[in-house]
Order: C-alpha cells, then sequence, then structure tokens
C-alpha cells in the first residue's frame, strides 16, 4: 500500500555523496573517467561490487570476493546490472583487461538510450572539472568599480563573478545547458531562467532580455547547477556562495507549494474570524496574504482551519515574519485523519509543480503508430511523465513514476508497478523484469496522486494533460 508519509518524507529530498571527476594530468585513454565511490555494478547474479571510475566507453570494478573470478577472461561478454547513484539500467559488458581482482570493462552493443544514461550521468560531471579561469580584458565590465572574473568551461560552461576591492563577492552569472543562474547580494537571492531559443552563441555575456526566468526554478536546473558546481575546482569565492542560493533553493522547492487562484483558505476562528488566502504551503509552515482590515495579533498562535475544496483541515499557525501584506510562519496540524488529508492534497501538488519538459527519447518504440508524437517530462528525484500520443489525441503509451511507483499505460490497460530502488530512466519505453514489480492489482491512492499530478502540472501539454485525463479514473 502507498504509505503517504513516506511519499512526503521522499519529497523533501536526500543529500547525496559528491563525485570527484579524475584529475591526472597523464591520463591518455581514449575518454575522460571520472573516480567514484558510490556506484556498483552486478555480474551474474554475483553481490554488487565496487565501481571505481566511469567513463562514456566503460568503467572498472573490483571483483573482489567474487567465486567467478579465477574462470573470468579478457574479451568475454556478460550480462550485468549497473547502478549509478539513484540511477539504475541492465547492460552487455565485455571484459577488456583484468589487473588482480581489478576488471576493465567497456560497454558492449549500448543502445541510444543506454547511452543517453550514462551521458547524462557524466557530462555536468567533466563540464565542472573543466571550468577555468581566463582573461576578462576582451569583455566589457558594467559595474567598472567591481572586479569582473571569469570562468570559462567545455560546451560554454561559464561562471561571471564580480568582487570588491576587498574580495567580497557581490554578484555572479552562471551559464550551463540552455539554463542562466544569477544572484546578486543586493536582489532577492537567485534567479533562474532558461536561455531563448536563438540567444545562445558562444561565450561571453548576455542580455538578461534573452532569458525567460522561471517562476520556480525546475528541479533539474538545480541539480545540474549543482553537480557541475561541486565537481569543479573553483576557488570558494566563485562557488560557495552561488551553492549555498541552490541549496536554499532546493529546500524551498522540495517542501514548498505555490498555491494558486486562492485555492487554499486558512480560515481563523479565535480570537476572531478572517479568511485568509494562503499563497504557499508546506507541511511545517506557510505563507498567508493579510487583507488590511484583517486585524491580526501575529506575536500569538492562530487557530483555524485549512480549507482546501471541500475538506476542512484543522491547524495552528505561528507567525513569525511578516512582510508588507504577507505573514509567514509555523503551521502545525494534529490528528491522524487531518494530516493524512493534508498529505493527500500536498504530495501530487508538489510532484506537479516542478515538471519540466526535457527532449523526448530519439527513437520512437517499435509500437508507435504512423505520426504519433513524443512527450518527456522529468521532475522532483525520479519523477517523470512519458507519453506516446497518436491520431485524435489519444494516449497509446506512456508512463507516470514518482518515488517507487510506476503507473503504465499500454495495450488499453494500466499497469501498477513497484521499484524499491527508484531507478527507471525516464527516457526508456521498457521496464526492465528485474528493477520493476508487477502488483496484482491498482491501487486506487496511487490512480489519484497520478491523476491530481496531471490536472495540476501547469507545464504539461494540454494534449498529453488530456490525453491521460480521459482515460484516469475520478474527476476534476
Amino acid at each position: 500500500m502507498l504509505d503517504l508519509k513516506k511519499l512526503v518524507s521522499w519529497l523533501s529530498g536526500t543529500s547525496q555523496q559528491k563525485v570527484e571527476p579524475a584529475t591526472d594530468n597523464a591520463e591518455r585513454r581514449q575518454f575522460q573517467r571520472l573516480h567514484m565511490d558510490d556506484c556498483e555494478v552486478t555480474i551474474a547474479q554475483s553481490k554488487p561490487f565496487p565501481v571505481s571510475n566511469l567513463s562514456y566507453g566503460g568503467f572498472r570494478a573490483d571483483l573482489a570476493g567474487w567465486q567467478g573470478l579465477d574462470a573470468l577472461q579478457t574479451g568475454t561478454t556478460h550480462d550485468c546490472q549497473l547502478k549509478l547513484q539513484n540511477v539504475q539500467m541492465v547492460c552487455r559488458i565485455t571484459i577488456r583487461n583484468l589487473f588482480g581482482t581489478l576488471a576493465g570493462c567497456a560497454f558492449a552493443n549500448f543502445s541510444p538510450v543506454q547511452s543517453r544514461v550514462v551521458s547524462d550521468f557524466i557530462k555536468p560531471r567533466i563540464l565542472g572539472d573543466s571550468l577555468r579561469e581566463i582573461n576578462t580584458a576582451k569583455l566589457k565590465n558594467d559595474s567598472p568599480e567591481l572586479k569582473m572574473r571569469w570562468f570559462q568551461g567545455d560546451d560554454g560552461v561559464q561562471v561571471f563573478l564580480w568582487q570588491t576591492v576587498e574580495g567580497e563577492s557581490i554578484k555572479q552569472e552562471f551559464y550551463f545547458f540552455d539554463y542562466f543562474m544569477s544572484w546578486d547580494k543586493a536582489g532577492d537571492g537567485l534567479q533562474t531562467g532558461k536561455i531563448k531559443t536563438g540567444n545562445r552563441g558562444g561565450f561571453g555575456r548576455i542580455s538578461p532580455d534573452s532569458v525567460a526566468f522561471f517562476r520556480i526554478p525546475p528541479y533539474r536546473a538545480l541539480k545540474l547547477g549543482r553537480t557541475i558546481l561541486e565537481c569543479s575546482k573553483l576557488p570558494d569565492e566563485a562557488r560557495d556562495q552561488i551553492l549555498r542560493e541552490i541549496a536554499a533553493e532546493e529546500k524551498r522547492l522540495f517542501h514548498r507549494y505555490i498555491v494558486k487562484d486562492g485555492g487554499v483558505l486558512f480560515v481563523t476562528d479565535k480570537p476572531a474570524r478572517h479568511e485568509l488566502m494562503v499563497l504557499n504551503v508546506s507541511m511545517n509552515g506557510m505563507a498567508l496574504y493579510k487583507t488590511p482590515e484583517a486585524d491580526l495579533n501575529c506575536e500569538s498562535p492562530l487557530n483555524g482551519n485549512l480549507i482546501i475544496g471541500e475538506k476542512s483541515v484543522a491547524a495552528v499557525f505561528q507567525p513569525a515574519y511578516s512582510h508588507a501584506c504577507i505573514i509567514g510562519g509555523q503551521l502545525l496540524i494534529s490528528g491522524s485523519e487531518s494530516i493524512r488529508n493534508f498529505e493527500a492534497f500536498l504530495a501530487p501538488r508538489l510532484l506537479a509543480q516542478y515538471l519540466e519538459e526535457v527532449p523526448a527519447p530519439p527513437e520512437p518504440p517499435p509500437f508507435a503508430p504512423p505520426n504519433a508524437r513524443c512527450y518527456l517530462y522529468t521532475g522532483l528525484h525520479n519523477t517523470h511523465l512519458l507519453s506516446l500520443i497518436g491520431a485524435g489525441g489519444r494516449l497509446h503509451s506512456g508512463r507516470i513514476a514518482f518515488m517507487d511507483r510506476a503507473l503504465r499505460f499500454h495495450g488499453n490497460t494500466f499497469s501498477e508497478y513497484r521499484c524499491p530502488e527508484g531507478l527507471i530512466f525516464p527516457g526508456d519505453w521498457e521496464l526492465e523484469a528485474s528493477i520493476a514489480h508487477p502488483f496484482e492489482s491498482l491501487e486506487p491512492l496511487t490512480m489519484l496522486i497520478c491523476r491530481e499530478m496531471i490536472e495540476n502540472a501547469e507545464q504539461v501539454a494540454p494534449e498529453v494533460k488530456k490525453a491521460w485525463l480521459d482515460l484516469l479514473p475520478g474527476s476534476s
């Protein structure tokens, strides 16, 4: 049974260990390698063995303790299961060399999807390692009273830093892939956007007018930006502040749901009745819009009810700060039924809020009808929405995945899977039997969360939303 409390805890995020890229200047192999300390491989039903380095072409594993090691020979090909932090895939490898218990393994017969899995894992780490400081003499400094520093890496990755004469960091810009991040000591924290099509060319700064800024930064942008910076050798002053800004945004992102159109109200009952619009809410806090006529004592807890649709959830609000017409503070919900109702409201909306469209799989699946169109959206952690839309806007095949669940639609039938590791690659149409275990029947709560997730996903194309909502049970 789906545990809502476990789902909400999963949404809060988990820290991941830092992976340092290899920096051996004497490296002469075909592919640059990453030193790893939290990845593993399972070969022929063996126990998992640690992967010590990884490249686009293969990896090295320490097979100490494996009973089949003595019989292993170079040139032989084997099936294996590779786990790269929170990504897992089944693949084939060829043993290229053996040195004691260490085996050098090359990927064999890699599919485009498998290549993309490895590339998406390696690329931001290698890009981070490529960042180096260069001369800024040829660039215009818009703040001549400040010293501007420029760090440049492969594939257009750049960091611009402005400092005072004393060395204090004042503002920063960060370019990577098609994303743009900036912060200003005198501003309102981190700004995140996507560079508009046709406005990205080579190196150098671009105008803010060329960036479409996000109201809520997407999880993918924060995750990629953090990985690049963590794996870089930038000086502390060029990465620590922006990493703190990213970490703060991630913390808010995992917890906070931005309420739209006055969809949630907090109605106080003591000492007086007031209806206050909820601006954002999490399991432990919320922000309210205080109308001028609302005479509130913000020094004492406010008792009342959260009105969510037709449901009322008893709550206590303890104000902690006030800014203009906004009051923010802690939220306390008591009672198992109230907590469950609130979790059921919050979880699918957090899942929906951060879905962002990314390039769909380059090759349609073999079962795709003529002229079908693929869509792919990714979100928090392993959350994703994969859709194959056929003629007339009909959903031909697709998958909604979050936490350890995957709801699949194929052959005019829904089926539900449990994925203990939560490691389905978004662009892979097929579910590996070793990763996904089918349920005997559909769980109503899973179906409800999927429906509400689709209903509240603002970034999902209307034709995709309609295709799913036409089939998912329930009503808006």
